[in-house]
């Protein structure tokens, strides 16, 4: 949760945790995000979860269930178990949102 809060904190920074399976960064809900995704590395599972405020509004490509207005808060909705089906996905909404996404083992 710390390692969360600091990405929260500096969210003008960009900062990625990375572990051993998953890679987790803060999309801020300034911009519409491209993520090129490394198929060789990266995938395919992976997730958006609204952090700090609810989503009343977010939208997705290139994820098997994209997000098209969709609204998403804790208790509720969240997209944790989506997964990743083109190599470049948009992510668009009015909230920050955490990307987390599976790292393949080599």
């Amino acid at each position: 949760m710390g390692n969360l809060n600091v990405i929260c904190r500096f969210s003008s920074m960009r900062i990625v945790l990375l572990s051993n399976d998953s890679l987790i960064q803060l999309l801020p809900r300034t911009y519409c995000h491209e993520i090129h995704i490394q198929t060789s590395v990266e995938g395919p599972h992976c997730g958006l979860i609204p952090i700090g405020t609810p989503s009343k509004s977010s939208t997705t490509t290139g994820l098997q269930w994209d997000l098209n207005n969709t609204a998403m808060e804790f208790g509720g909705l969240v997209s944790t178990s989506n997964i990743v089906k083109e190599e470049k996905v948009t992510v668009q909404s009015d909230c920050d949102l955490l990307w987390t996404i599976s790292i393949k083992k080599l």
